[in-house]
């Protein structure tokens, strides 16, 4: 049994308005399989007032994830009630090496407020 650690970042450049405070951000880590399936393993979700930098870490059991990992998917969405403020996607492979963590880097996009 092995611990993996996903890193990552998420920049707010792109967006022209200032989060509120009562915004509720998700975060969701996904493994998609070579045969298409797709399984959420690792989910964060509060409300928060967001500023640079905006830093998130998974860490997860490697006995919990098949050999079949064709990729790896961050879904990061801003949400004011139902409505999506803003959203990032992200699909990767990672190369683990022993113990050391990975290390991602996401983009939020503004959508329709």
């Amino acid at each position: 049994m092995s611990t993996k650690v996903l890193r990552g970042d998420i920049s707010l450049h792109k967006i022209p308005f200032q989060f509120q405070r009562h915004y509720v951000w998700t975060i969701q880590l996904f493994i998609l399989q070579a045969d298409g399936v797709r399984k959420q393993i690792g989910f964060i979700s509060e409300p928060t007032s967001i500023r640079e930098p905006w830093d998130f870490a998974f860490h997860f059991d490697d006995d919990h994830v098949p050999e079949s990992v064709a990729h790896y998917v961050i879904r990061v969405e801003v949400l004011d009630g139902s409505a999506l403020v803003a959203d990032a996607d992200h699909n990767f492979s990672a190369a683990w090496q022993n113990d050391a963590p990975s290390t991602q880097h996401l983009v939020l996009e503004p959508q329709a407020i």
